[in-house]
């Protein structure tokens, strides 16, 4: 009878690892959210509906005689559907963004991720996308998509030559509206092992910050206290991207404070993020 060595051999191959291996990641979080059927039918569904009520304003316009002198197809109206959008933004980061590192964290599956070919930055990334793709399905997509739709049934090409800078504003103004949005949910659900709380604290940023500029503003008669208020910061540069009239002149201030709050929202993150909790 043969007998085979069953001590360690050390292997000497080459361990290659895939460029894009954080992507597992992005497509298993996405199939949870979407087997939500009341995320669904209750968040994404408004979000589509809306954009079919502006698509429809756009094809009325084009189409019909009636409409034809209602001038309103203008950079405005792209930058109110963006903004019109931010309330759908907020519901997804409250529903499918506050537990998406706060439930790793609950079940200790850190040492599971990070023990693969795994970094930390991969994590990050394969997390920081499922809300990118899910937060631009409502904004950019559907943002360029009104932009191609109005420059399709425009009688001429005048619309699109006097007005292509558009495509970029809903570009830049989609990623503004995303991007710290996004990063300062997943900093508050890398911060508990509840996505409860991390919930809540994201909507005392959202919601309470307008809550409380408008009053300093009101009672204290402060100038910066504007600047406090989260939307208005991004309704200040948006009127900026779009080239809308902004008395403010100062979207500077709401660019910078919007930096701020990424960077933070992303060293935080980056710092949560341990493939070993260590208990002192």
């Amino acid at each position: 009878m043969p007998i085979h060595d069953q001590s360690y051999r050390h292997w000497d191959g080459e361990l290659k690892s895939h460029t894009f291996r954080w992507w597992a990641i992005t497509v298993e979080g996405l199939k949870v959210l979407l087997r939500r059927k009341l995320f669904v039918i209750f968040i994404l569904a408004p979000a589509i509906i809306q954009f079919l009520v502006f698509g429809g304003m756009i094809y009325g316009v084009n189409t019909y005689t009636f409409f034809m002198n209602m001038n309103f197809i203008t950079p405005e109206f792209f930058y109110k559907f963006c903004m019109r959008q931010s309330f759908f933004i907020a519901l997804i980061c409250v529903f499918a963004g506050s537990g998406l590192i706060a439930n790793d964290l609950r079940s200790n599956a850190f040492q599971l991720y990070l023990s693969k070919p795994l970094t930390r930055l991969d994590y990050i990334l394969g997390k920081s996308a499922i809300m990118l793709i899910m937060l631009g399905f409502i904004t950019f997509i559907p943002g360029i998509l009104l932009f191609i739709e109005h420059s399709v049934l425009s009688q001429d090409s005048t619309f699109f030559l006097e007005q292509y800078w558009i495509f970029g504003s809903i570009t830049l103004f989609s990623l503004i509206l995303i991007i710290p949005t996004m990063s300062i949910i997943l900093a508050f659900s890398s911060m508990t092992k509840s996505y409860r709380y991390s919930a809540i604290m994201f909507m005392v940023i959202i919601f309470g910050t307008p809550v409380i500029g408008a009053l300093l503003r009101e009672i204290l008669r402060l100038k910066w206290a504007n600047y406090i208020q989260y939307w208005w910061n991004m309704e200040n540069l948006g009127r900026e991207l779009f080239g809308i009239s902004n008395t403010t002149n100062t979207w500077y201030w709401s660019a910078l404070i919007m930096i701020i709050i990424t960077v933070i929202s992303i060293v935080i993150i980056y710092r949560r993020i341990k493939g070993v909790d260590i208990v002192k």
